[in-house]
């Protein structure tokens, strides 16, 4: 009878990972082969000019400052790298210079292609790829704050006694840590012995005003923020005054925090508590039929997503213009990203008891959403779906853990930052000592758990982890270039991560205090 049951829901997962696969096929084809002709006509050259006049403002205020802190330094090997650097800066200004004028006339080749309407055909398709693209993301979104509600308050009831969920949730973070810390310690050793920033181009590196906003603050100051919220935000913090507009910003942490201790007290409430969970199991059962709809058209917007991405960038000759300007310090986050994805596989086997090859087949449709949108939180409601019907892990472990994870277990995130941090001062000739490479350590593992589930987090966090170890802002220009693709590689580690320790939670906590209980209620 299961069998039967279970056959077309095998089928339908089959045919719905083929037609993702489709659409991220097509999307990627699409951006290659015509993503130059979609990214002129949808004011590419313009935003490009924007962005180079800013990073040479950005070359000429660095030199200066530079030449500025060289006066007052006493220490002769200090302004000599100070110096050193500012000539550095200097001498790539005409390179940039050059670049501007070449793309002045790009742009105003354009404008007489669009005058002449030359252009209406590939704006009008990268129109309707961003369209379709922004669409599925923002409804992934949409479902993301009932989900992690009405999931938590599920799995946090569904222990039964409140004292049970202690096991639970002390196992959940011993693992997000220490798989954490792990992801880093990789990164650090291949960094340091592939040594990619010897290699590097930065001329064309700027650096974004969220991460010109983050400069100045201390790293106590961003860890504190995380708990108590930031000043004048009554919807931030892990403790917000507002719960409801921390919902409206998408607080997910203090939304978890409010679940977790509002179901530990409903099952205090006896039968009356009882009334209230079977809403909220409801409501849960309603929230995961709902992403079965919308997984429906995940080809069409994951199509979008892709395809508009890759156009944004330049296309094909875009890509690999940056490829090509840093291609050692993505191959070293790649393989980074890859050995860690093997350690989880092989946790998952060792601890999960659990075939890594077919966990990770069935986590496909949501490993490949990740890709797609670069957002951990928003991949969520597809990553349970996988978890609980394609692997069989519990509800209860379920979730709990992968909200949980979406928040604050972030491994492909310090694995990259750790990577990133130490690439800088490659490529800015700065030696760090063994001292150094703990404080990385320590705070590129801290910073990632205050790293929203959204595309780009890391690259705000990782401004803690540089200020920690005194290296310039500067760097972080040389990789913000490249950082829309390893975004989508380390988002799908976070995610990856989270559904492997859904299975070892599952197989190691829940199961086994299933098995207690029934003893303990077998009758002699």
């Amino acid at each position: 009878m299961s069998d039967t049951q279970d056959k077309p829901h095998t089928d339908n997962s089959m045919r719905g990972l083929i037609l993702i696969l489709v659409g991220i096929f097509l999307g990627v084809t699409l951006g290659l082969v015509y993503g130059k002709s979609m990214w002129l006509a949808s004011e590419g050259p313009e935003k490009q000019l924007t962005r180079l006049e800013k990073t040479i403002e950005q070359k000429e205020a660095d030199a200066a400052r530079f030449r500025e802190q060289a006066k007052t330094e006493t220490d002769p090997q200090e302004v000599q790298r100070l110096n050193k650097e500012a000539d550095r800066l200097e001498g790539q200004l005409p390179k940039i210079q050059a670049r501007i004028d070449a793309t002045r006339d790009t742009v105003q080749e354009v404008e007489k292609e669009k005058a002449a309407g030359n252009l209406g055909v590939p704006q009008g398709i990268y129109i309707i790829c961003e369209f379709c693209g922004d669409l599925f993301l923002q409804v992934l979104k949409l479902l993301v704050i009932p989900l992690v509600v009405t999931s938590m308050i599920s799995g946090i009831t569904s222990l039964g006694d409140v004292r049970k969920m202690g096991r639970v949730g002390l196992s959940t973070i011993i693992y997000y840590f220490s798989t954490g810390a792990i992801a880093v310690f990789i990164g650090i050793l291949l960094v340091v012995i592939i040594q990619p920033g010897n290699s590097a181009d930065d001329t064309f590196a700027y650096r974004t005003d969220s991460v010109e906003a983050k400069q100045g603050q201390t790293t106590i100051e961003v860890f504190l923020d995380v708990f108590r919220g930031r000043e004048g935000d009554p919807g931030s913090g892990m403790f917000p005054s507002n719960l409801f507009l921390a919902a409206t910003n998408t607080n997910v942490l203090a939304l978890i925090v409010f679940a977790i201790v509002f179901g530990g007290a409903l099952t205090t409430l006896g039968e009356e508590g009882m009334l209230v969970i079977r809403f909220f199991n409801v409501c849960n059962e309603a929230v995961m039929k709902m992403v079965h709809m919308v997984m429906m058209f995940a080809p069409i917007g994951i199509f979008g997503l892709v395809s508009s991405n890759i156009a944004k960038n330049g296309g094909a000759a875009g890509f690999l213009e940056q490829l090509q300007a840093i291609g050692w310090y993505v191959g070293t986050v790649v393989i980074g990203l890859l050995l860690h994805s093997i350690v989880l596989a092989t946790l998952l086997w060792a601890l999960g008891k659990r075939n890594p090859f077919v966990y990770t087949f069935n986590l496909l449709r949501a490993l490949l959403t990740s890709v797609s949108t670069a957002s951990s939180a928003a991949t969520l409601p597809v990553t349970m779906e996988c978890v609980e019907e394609n692997n069989g892990v519990s509800n209860r472990s379920a979730s709990f853990v992968l909200p949980l994870g979406a928040t604050i277990n972030m491994d492909g995130t310090a694995l990259y930052e750790a990577v990133a941090v130490i690439f800088i001062a490659q490529t800015l000739g700065i030696h760090l000592d063994m001292a150094d490479l703990v404080i990385i350590f320590l705070t590129a593992s801290l910073a990632a758990v205050g790293a929203a589930g959204i595309p780009e987090a890391g690259l705000v966090t990782m401004v803690i982890v540089l200020q920690a170890v005194g290296l310039p802002l500067t760097g972080i220009g040389t990789i913000l270039a490249i950082d829309w693709f390893l975004d989508r590689l380390r988002t799908t580690v976070n995610v990856y991560g989270d559904a492997c320790g859904a299975g070892i939670i599952d197989t190691m906590v829940v199961q086994k205090q299933q098995a207690e209980a029934e003893a303990a209620a077998a009758p002699g």
